[in-house]
């Protein structure tokens, strides 16, 4: 009988489950079948409609593209009966033609069988009528014929009808998507609403009968629950009204009846054991009260031993005087129980650390430090505490008047004055006198440490004020102690073996430093034997004296003398101070020098014995005329080569004293290159000299005699490299807007070691076959020096025994051909010049400089005949004196009404004034100032590099039968 009681709850509940699932999954059923039904009639509907738009778009771009192809053909065919034009559009209408096919059998409305029609009608019209007879008459020659086809037989009026009915068909397959769209989202959204509907009913009733259930449960439920209230808050509670429910309620009521008794008769006993227990908590509770308080004061002393210890360890194990002071304030801040805490040392830059104190508290402090409570401390010279009010940011949250202690306190150095001072700021109370004694105590450990600290910085900047020193000499420096350990090495001394893989470090031994260097040098003997006596030898004796070794490295190899002295100290010997003095470049200046004296002996001793020589003939024998002629013209050539050399030094001298002037003017180089030539060529009968011009462009700004320099020093030494003979090759060529003049030889080539060191002055390559070709090496170092001068570069590309190639590059000058004049240039100038000064001497003078490079110039002496010249001709420079013959325009006016108008501020000006005013010139927008007296070559030269700067721009020019083949390429 319990047994089925038990379970009736249970098969309500779970019949009532099953009925409302098995009606919801009917009704989802329902749904799904009703969509999937909807779904597969909208997606074949749009299929079938998508399967025409696509035939339709196939259809319209073949036709359109037919027509082209057509229309090509016939705007653009040679008139041969084949053309890729007509090809393609054959092939294009056999494209349309299945795909009308393809779409009679997918036209199964009235609108597309229509539109099939249309398009039927539209193709048989064109590619059967139309289309053939066009391509007859075209390809017969008939073109007049084949225009009137396509205007007066309605061609193009079809083809804009068929066009226009295509793009109808299209927009109607595009609605009847649209509608099909919309029809089937309609009904997807009322198939929703019906289901909601229904579902809502389903839960309704699902709701109506859950109710029924609950109110059968509930009551005796409400009642337990009751129970279980009072047998929680205490209350005696025993069943009197027993319950008649067989079924889970029931048994679930009449063991809560037998729980509340057996609750009721132990709570009794429970009572008198509580009773014992409480008396015996309350002596623990005492006990446990004064054992706490005892370990508190126990950790209190243990944190304070721990924080004191690490205040200790701190100062002891830092020399940073940043970190001592971080690491004083932090330890000290929680010893005091401060709030806020901060030290600051009484020195010039006030350094300080601080703990929980803000910026602007400590900026506060800092700005008053020589006043208020400090000066109070100094008087003192013991600390004190300040009650005070709490600032509001001090506060936080709290709005009631509150008050705070200000701890200062003093730290004295051994001079007993005052190093620094520590504020504490304590929110909880003030500071005992206890405190305040056993702070006073650590204030002489921190002392202790800032005085270290002090010694330390002092010893600190003496070494590296030691070490600067010794860095800023020229030379290696090492201090070794008499031990053999490298005690230091400046800077100089690592750059001496910076090319070494592995360098010995301060603290290494000597002996490893000597095991390092002896392999780098070439007298290792010498260079061990010089060390051993330097380092360890007890006395300086002869073996000391200055040493001199040769160091090799990866780079380049150094000449390295070495001085040494011990070092003392109370006359004992603490160390050997080694001194490495690099004098490579004395050495190779040395070495040099002595090459050159003789180099120029031989050079000058040369010539010197044939012109005494057959001077002394003349004088001493009577010879034939045509002898003594030829005597003098051998005196006069070795003369002439005297002159050369000299000419050399005197170069030299001046370019390196920067008073080397050029007279630079427009020159064509080719008649120059060509002339050194055929010059250089009658002094050789081994040599074929020959000169290539691939550019037209061969004018440069330059000196003619010092470029001729250049040129002639070059092919004179292609010639004198060249002993075996060989050609000469002089190519002249353009390249990014700089003339290219390369000279090249087969002659014996350059040696790739040498090729840095070519263009210095005295250096000859060290080769036997080259010594006993002559010269002095100044030749090429000369011509770099003239080439660089006129903004250019030179170099060398060399294989040795096969000949060098010497390229010297120059800004090139691009001619500009202007339109033919009515009125002849005898000058043929190039540039437009006027010039506007009231002293017409001076003035001629400037215009025959200016004509001397080749300028166009006119002389104005009044400022505002001057101006409207200017505004007509626009020339392109202007030079400009302040001072005219009319006081009421002077030049500034005329500068100032030049740069104001539009279409004249553009021409540069210079001013040629005897006024220094030249910032003001500048100012009002003159390119340059010249102050009276100068140098006219002076003005020539700088119109010159600004004409240069401004235009050179050459001009692409297309012939006029190019022009219009491209015209009508274009169109």
């Amino acid at each position: 009988m319990k047994k089925s009681a038990k379970k009736s709850l249970t098969r309500q509940f779970s019949f009532l489950t099953i009925s409302i699932l098995l009606i919801f999954a009917l009704l989802f059923a329902v749904f799904l079948i009703v969509q999937n039904k909807a779904t597969a009639s909208f997606s074949d509907r749009n299929k079938r409609l998508n399967e025409k738009e696509n035939l339709a778009i196939e259809l319209d771009y073949g036709f359109n593209l037919a027509i082209s192809e057509f229309r090509a053909y016939f705007a653009f065919s040679s008139g041969r009966s084949e053309s890729s034009y007509k090809n393609n559009a054959l092939k294009q209408q056999e494209n349309i033609r299945l795909t009308l096919n393809e779409f009679a059998t997918k036209a199964t409305e009235k609108e597309d069988r229509a539109f099939y029609e249309a398009s039927r009608s539209f193709y048989q019209y064109y590619f059967e009528q139309t289309a053939p007879k066009a391509i007859r008459l075209y390809e017969s020659g008939d073109r007049d014929s084949v225009a009137r086809l396509a205007i007066q037989g309605g061609g193009s009026e079809n083809v804009r009808a068929f066009q226009t009915s295509m793009k109808n068909y299209r927009v109607s397959l595009d609605r009847k998507l649209e509608d099909n769209e919309e029809l089937y989202t309609s009904g997807m959204q009322n198939r929703q609403i019906g289901f909601s509907i229904l579902l809502v009913l389903l839960l309704g009733c699902m709701s109506v009968l859950i109710r029924l259930l609950t109110r059968r449960i509930s009551k005796p439920l409400i009642e337990l629950t009751a129970a279980a209230s009072n047998i929680a808050s205490g209350k005696d509670v025993l069943f009197e009204n027993r319950t008649s429910r067989d079924d889970e309620l029931g048994v679930l009521h009449q063991a809560f009846e037998r729980m509340s008794y057996s609750i009721h008769e132990k709570e009794q006993d429970l009572s008198a054991q509580n009773e014992e227990l409480l008396a015996q908590q309350d002596e623990l509770q005492a006990q446990q009260a004064e054992l706490e308080e005892v370990l508190e004061q126990m950790r209190d002393r243990e944190n304070q031993l721990k924080l004191r210890n690490e205040l200790i360890n701190g100062m002891s194990n830092t020399l940073n005087k940043e970190e001592l002071l971080k690491s004083i304030i932090d330890s000290l801040a929680p010893i005091a129980r401060a709030d806020k805490a901060m030290i600051v040392l009484m020195n010039p830059n006030q350094d300080h650390a601080s703990s929980g104190a803000a910026a602007l508290e400590e900026e506060q402090f800092l700005k008053n430090l020589h006043s208020g409570f400090v000066s109070k401390l100094k008087e003192m010279r013991k600390p004190f505490t300040v009650k005070r009010g709490m600032e509001p940011i001090e506060k936080g949250y709290h709005i009631e008047h509150m008050f705070c202690y200000d701890l200062f306190l003093p730290v004295f150095s051994s001079n007993d004055e005052l190093e620094a001072v520590l504020l504490f700021t304590r929110y909880s109370g003030d500071f005992s006198q206890e405190e305040m004694n056993s702070y006073m105590a650590l204030a002489k450990n921190i002392s202790i440490s800032l005085e270290k600290i002090k010694l330390y910085e002092q010893t600190e900047e003496e070494r590296q004020l030691n070490r600067d020193i010794m860095n800023t000499v020229h030379e290696g420096i090492q201090l070794v102690d008499t031990r053999g350990t490298i005690l230091l090495m400046n800077k100089t001394m690592h750059e001496i073996i910076h090319d070494w893989k592995e360098q010995p470090a301060e603290r290494s031994q000597f002996s490893q430093w000597m095991s390092l260097f002896e392999p780098n040098v070439e007298n290792q003997a010498e260079f061990r034997h010089f060390f051993q006596q330097a380092v360890f030898a007890e006395a300086k004796g002869k073996d000391n004296e200055p040493f001199q070794y040769v160091l090799r490295g990866d780079n380049e190899t150094k000449v390295i003398k070495v001085y040494v002295e011990p070092l003392y100290r109370m006359d004992h010997r603490i160390g050997t101070v080694i001194v490495h003095r690099d004098i490579t470049r004395e050495y190779e200046v040395d070495k040099m020098k002595s090459e050159f004296v003789s180099t120029v002996s031989h050079e000058l001793r040369t010539p010197l014995a044939s012109v005494l020589g057959f001077t002394e003939l003349m004088l001493h024998k009577e010879l034939k005329p045509e002898r003594q002629k030829k005597y003098l013209t051998t005196i006069f050539q070795e003369a002439k080569r005297l002159t050369a050399l000299i000419n050399d030094f005197l170069d030299v001298q001046r370019m390196e004293a920067g008073k080397q002037t050029y007279e630079k003017k427009y020159d064509d180089l080719f008649p120059i290159l060509k002339q050194l030539a055929e010059l250089q060529e009658i002094q050789t009968r081994n040599h074929a000299i020959r000169i290539e011009r691939l550019t037209e462009q061969t004018i440069v700004l330059g000196d003619k005699d010092k470029l001729s320099q250049v040129f002639s020093n070059l092919i004179s030494n292609a010639i004198k490299y060249s002993p075996n003979g060989g050609s000469i090759e002089i190519r002249l060529f353009e390249e990014e807007q700089y003339l290219n003049i390369s000279i090249k030889d087969e002659g014996l080539g350059i040696p790739k070691e040498a090729m840095d060191k070519l263009f210095n002055k005295f250096y000859r390559v060290d080769n036997s076959d080259r010594r006993r070709i002559g010269g002095t090496g100044l030749g090429l170092a000369i011509a770099k020096e003239i080439v660089k001068a006129h903004e250019g570069t030179i170099s060398v590309q060399s294989e040795l025994g096969k000949g060098s190639v010497f390229t010297v590059r120059l800004p090139l000058v691009i001619q500009i051909e202007n339109e033919p004049n009515s009125e002849e240039d005898t000058d043929h100038a190039y540039n437009h010049v006027i010039i506007i000064e009231d002293d017409l001497n001076l003035a001629n003078l400037l215009k025959a400089e200016l004509e001397e490079s080749r300028f166009k110039v006119e002389i104005f002496t009044n400022g505002k005949e001057a101006i409207r010249h200017i505004g007509e001709q626009r020339p392109d420079a202007v030079v400009l004196d302040i001072m005219l013959d009319d006081p009421s325009y002077t030049g500034w006016d005329l500068l100032e009404e030049v740069k104001r108008c539009e279409k004249m501020k553009h021409v540069p000006i210079f001013i040629s004034s005897a006024l220094e005013e030249k910032e003001k010139g500048i100012q009002l927008g003159a390119r340059d100032y010249l102050i009276k007296p100068y140098q006219p070559s002076l003005l020539s030269k700088l119109i010159l590099q600004t004409l240069l700067q401004r235009d050179l721009n050459g001009q692409i020019l297309i012939p006029a039968d190019e022009t219009d083949e491209i015209e009508g390429a274009v169109q």
